[in-house]
């Protein structure tokens, strides 16, 4: 046996047991009692490394001890305990926040994990699209990056700006391509069934009333949403349906109010004049640079 044969059997042998251990680590965390889920305490939703990764800790100590350890960085964190089907139901919500990557932390050594080996992406193959849940990941992780940038430590002004330009045109790029719930409510009279598709014709007469929502100063806004979960923090689905808009179409509806608020009780955004001015700026100065030579 030459050299770099048995070098080829050691790196196999090597993958092999790096393999396993995976595979023993997946199923443990597919089925852990508890375990620590590092938040931004600045947006509430999970913090996102400089490598894009979530981070996971297996045991409550190891939580604290790095919540204290970044505390002293000034970066503030909230340790959430997930436990049983939350574990589960955590790793599926991952998938609507477009959060792929999962750092796990056992106090020895740390691992990256890939969310969907854990919990798989929905197959949505041969479903109609009306049934498809609207969710719109890219959105969601643009906002996560963006506002945790924002409220994080300052450190090197002139390149925490260039970052927050970067993520900003992100954001906006990601807010002119979703598609977003609007809360409604049809007043019919003689309401009129749903076919197979869930979709029904309406009659004469009937009215569509939007949701709206009104700030302490008597402004009114429209209020709209990325997926249903942040829907569900506002609106209960058995009162109220949902209409899919595009950012234009909230602009068309929200015409006679002071703006749009994005997911009012989850990492929240308000479009108001000013920020649908800047919009429409960065939209037409990406239709300038996709027409111009390269």
């Amino acid at each position: 046996m030459n050299l770099s044969t048995a070098h080829l059997l050691l790196i196999l042998l090597s993958y092999e047991r790096i393999k396993a251990f995976t595979g023993v680590l997946l199923d443990k965390m597919k089925h852990a009692d508890t375990l620590y889920l590092a938040c931004d305490q600045a947006t509430g939703y999970p913090y996102v490394d400089g490598e894009d990764r979530v981070w996971m800790f297996s045991q409550e100590a190891y939580a604290a001890n790095a919540e204290d350890y970044f505390r002293l960085q000034f970066l503030m964190l909230e340790m959430k305990p997930i436990g049983g089907e939350d574990v589960l139901r955590t790793f599926g919500q991952l998938h609507i926040l477009g959060l792929p990557k999962v750092l796990v932390d056992n106090g020895q050594y740390h691992i990256e994990l890939n969310r969907d080996e854990i919990v798989p992406p929905p197959d949505w193959t041969g479903t109609p699209e009306i049934s498809i849940p609207v969710t719109n990941p890219g959105l969601q992780r643009a906002m996560i990056r963006f506002f945790q940038t924002l409220h994080a430590p300052t450190g090197d002004q002139e390149a925490r700006g260039r970052e927050l330009n970067a993520l900003e045109a992100e954001m906006l790029d990601e807010i002119l391509q979703a598609k977003y719930l609007l809360p409604m409510q049809l007043k019919e009279s003689d309401p009129s069934p749903a076919d197979e598709q869930g979709m029904k014709t309406l009659k004469q007469g009937t009215v569509i009333q939007f949701g709206v929502l009104s700030a302490e100063d008597g402004s009114a806004w429209l209020p709209a949403f990325t997926d249903w979960p942040e829907f569900e923090k506002v609106y209960d689905k058995t009162t109220w349906s949902s209409n899919i808009a595009a950012y234009d179409d909230l602009l068309a509806v929200s015409g006679n109010m002071d703006g749009i608020v994005l997911n009012c009780r989850g990492l929240s955004l308000r479009i108001d004049a000013n920020n649908r001015e800047r919009i429409e700026v960065f939209r037409q100065e990406r239709a300038y640079s996709s027409r111009s030579p390269r």
